[in-house]
């Protein structure tokens, strides 16, 4: 069978600062799952969190779903999977109203709508089967057990304030937080002052060169993050998360990096302790190559536990909405 060429999906991976939308038409063959159509449109926008994003999150996600639309705007979605970070428990029910309230002008029906979390979309990108652990960095960091895709053990994940112990905000707050105390005179002194002053265009050793704003380099750091990370809004404390790992001979930095890589380990090892699970590594801090990621790898190769790497929940989003929409298709034509 040929597909309906006016039956198409949208998926969607979209965290805290940026997201990516694909349409792709669906597969014509009964039961053709998880297999995705030929791609329709595609787009990147502005990231869609109620915590983070501001007010017109959802407006600005709208006209991001419109531009994947683009010319097959008229044709019929067969189902949509809007992967979000920060989707969970929660916030579900106020992010899933919101969807649906931005997705109806463009034609996509709330019955054919899903809302999830980026985990489980995360977890399906890496093809490792319906059983898995799931290890994500990235803004923020969660590890969950799924057993037939449902998720049956959760580690973390509870932001910036309470936890995500190695994510990227993390990492940036910890980083921060040994420069302050390295200036204060309350902590070791620490390479880490003088990678922070390069990145933010300050001497935070002397105030000299270039010459201190404020006349103290605390107070420069202090207004210099406060410009970067405001009261209840942390993720720009992410840009500071690479620099521990640049300076590997630092003491401070050490810590930092070991403290993240231990945790991630132990907590693996904690939710399969008999290495029957794969797991698949997702996010910025766990993606990418650094001495995290290469420490937190080495150290599965050793056990012997299985992992997979992937850089983005997205191929997992058009598996969801096309097994949906085959199933929904099934349903209408028993």
């Amino acid at each position: 069978m040929e597909r309906d060429p006016r039956r198409i999906i949208l998926a969607a991976d979209i965290g805290g600062t940026s997201s990516r939308i694909e349409v792709r038409a669906v597969p014509g063959t009964p039961g053709a799952g998880a297999d995705a159509g030929e791609l329709l449109g595609a787009a990147t926008g502005p990231g869609c969190n109620l915590r983070s994003s501001g007010p017109e999150a959802f407006t600005t996600l709208a006209a991001t779903m419109r531009d994947a639309l683009g010319e097959v705007s008229g044709h019929e979605v067969s189902h949509a999977v809007l992967a979000f970070a920060g989707a969970g428990p929660a916030q579900h029910q106020q992010v899933q109203r919101a969807t649906h309230e931005a997705a109806a002008p463009l034609g996509i029906d709330a019955s054919r709508l899903t809302v999830t979390d980026d985990h489980l979309v995360a977890f399906l990108a890496g093809e490792v089967g319906d059983d898995g652990i799931l290890l994500l960095a990235g803004t923020g960091a969660v590890a969950v057990t799924y057993r037939q895709r449902r998720a049956v053990e959760r580690r973390d994940g509870m932001g910036w304030l309470l936890g995500d112990i190695g994510s990227a905000v993390w990492l940036g707050r910890r980083t921060v937080q040994a420069v302050a105390a390295d200036l204060d005179s309350r902590g070791r002194r620490t390479l880490l002052t003088e990678r922070v002053g390069d990145m933010l265009d300050l001497d935070l050793r002397d105030g000299l060169l270039p010459p201190s704003p404020t006349g103290d380099v605390r107070q420069d750091l202090i207004r210099a993050v406060d410009r970067i990370a405001p009261a209840g809004y942390p993720a720009g404390l992410g840009r500071f998360a690479p620099l521990p790992g640049t300076v590997l001979e630092d003491p401070a930095a050490r810590e930092i990096l070991d403290t993240a890589i231990r945790h991630f380990c132990t907590t693996v090892r904690e939710m399969d302790p008999s290495l029957g699970l794969p797991v698949v590594l997702a996010g910025s801090v766990l993606a990418t190559p650094g001495p995290i990621r290469d420490e937190v790898v080495t150290g599965f190769d050793a056990e012997g536990r299985e992992h997979r790497t992937v850089s983005s929940g997205l191929p997992g989003a058009v598996r969801l909405a096309t097994e949906m929409a085959a199933e929904m298709a099934g349903g209408q034509n028993r």
